[in-house]
């Protein structure tokens, strides 16, 4: 290779020296008059066309292929361009810079208010299947499900949040992708103890299994917290551990069940 050590750099190649990476299928009235632009101008192209080397001194378009269309329109012999180190994310973001793709968010982590940026921006592109979709209640019913196991959309029309198999449902591949968390997988839980006997650390060790491990909707809770609240309540007349839902720490009835897994009297 020639000229990696001019990666970032603005250079002046020879048009004949770069490929197209993708056609450009744009419209010809508008490369034509800007083919006319850059001629009036000096033929200098002011953005710099994004390319890749491919062999000594050979480079290939990666991004702006709108001005490299221009370009050859205008028969320059040399193109203005930035050489780029040609990771694939590297690449990625130059074409999403250049507003050639649209941008995605993993949907197994996206945030509330990432999920519903993502649905006004979908919702706002002129031939969107989603027009008329009420974003917020979508958003709503996505950012409030399980999603870190996912590996498609396939869940999403059981939410009734009014995106449909078909088109609708495929419309979320502009700014969705999955990856989903490898799922932890669950050691044997410590020993059960006396509630009653356990110290501080004892119970943090059981709730914090629970919670790290996401047993019986245990995640919700703060471990630390709830170990203060058990650790420091009075437990003498206790009889069973259903006293601990009366402690306004998090832990109802329906979580009872699990803790006794862990915890006894």
């Amino acid at each position: 290779m020639g000229d990696f050590d001019n990666l970032g750099n603005l250079m002046h190649l020879p048009l004949e020296d770069i490929e197209p990476g993708e056609d450009y299928s744009g419209s010809e009235f508008i490369v034509d008059a800007a083919a006319k632009a850059v001629l009036q101008s000096g033929g200098r192209n002011w953005i710099p066309v994004i390319v890749k080397e491919t062999g000594d001194y050979q480079y290939q378009v990666v991004s702006n292929h709108f001005v490299y269309a221009v370009a050859q329109q205008a028969e320059l012999e040399r193109v203005w361009c930035i050489v780029i180190d040609p990771e694939p994310q590297n690449i990625e973001q130059a074409k999403i810079l250049a507003q050639e793709v649209s941008p995605k968010v993993n949907l197994n982590t996206a945030s509330r208010d990432t999920i519903l940026s993502a649905l006004r921006y979908l919702v706002s592109e002129p031939t969107s299947p989603l027009k008329g979709l009420d974003v917020l209640k979508a958003t709503n019913r996505i950012a409030e499900t399980d999603r870190e196991t996912w590996k498609n959309f396939n869940a999403i029309p059981s939410l009734k949040c009014g995106i449909i198999k078909g088109k609708k449902l495929d419309a979320l591949k502009q700014v969705f992708f999955f990856s989903p968390t490898p799922k932890l997988k669950t050691p044997p839980p410590p020993a059960t103890i006396s509630v009653k006997r356990a110290s501080r650390e004892e119970i943090f060790e059981r709730l914090n299994y629970l919670s790290t491990y996401k047993i019986g909707d245990f995640e919700a809770i703060n471990p630390d917290k709830v170990a203060d609240a058990i650790f420091t309540a009075s437990k003498g007349k206790w009889r069973s551990l259903n006293p601990i839902t009366k402690l306004e720490c998090g832990i109802d009835t329906a979580k009872i069940k699990s803790l006794k897994t862990v915890l006894t009297l």
